[in-house]
């Protein structure tokens, strides 16, 4: 298994602003983002995601690309896999926003019989 695996979230989506859910387009989204970490999961032993150049990440995008990881990974997993050594406290703040979110629409699937 290889140590490390780096996204960097700038280069990627081409803006300092991320946003959008879906790469219908063409255009990467957090779909993107999200494809590959799951991608990459297994063969490195953690993530490291760079923000360097992302002044802000709409709440959709960050939802598709880091919290819909834990529709397949539990918050352990995720805690202990990604990394955002470079991440200030607007993009924490994000995060921990849609990632309780997410949490929260999960239990709610799953108290009412639905796979998430």
């Amino acid at each position: 298994m290889e140590d490390e695996f780096k996204i960097d979230v700038y280069k990627i989506m081409g803006t300092s602003t991320p946003a959008g859910r879906l790469s219908d387009d063409g255009e990467p989204a957090g779909d993107t983002i999200k494809n590959l970490i799951l991608k990459n999961w297994d063969e490195y032993e953690k993530i490291a995601i760079y923000f360097e150049g992302v002044v802000q990440m709409t709440k959709p995008f960050a939802d598709e690309a880091f919290a819909k990881v834990l529709e397949v990974h539990s918050l352990d997993e995720f805690n202990q896999k990604l990394h955002f050594p470079d991440s200030n406290d607007r993009i924490v703040k994000s995060l921990n926003d849609v990632i309780k979110l997410r949490l929260k629409i999960i239990k709610t699937q799953q108290e009412r019989g639905q796979q998430p």
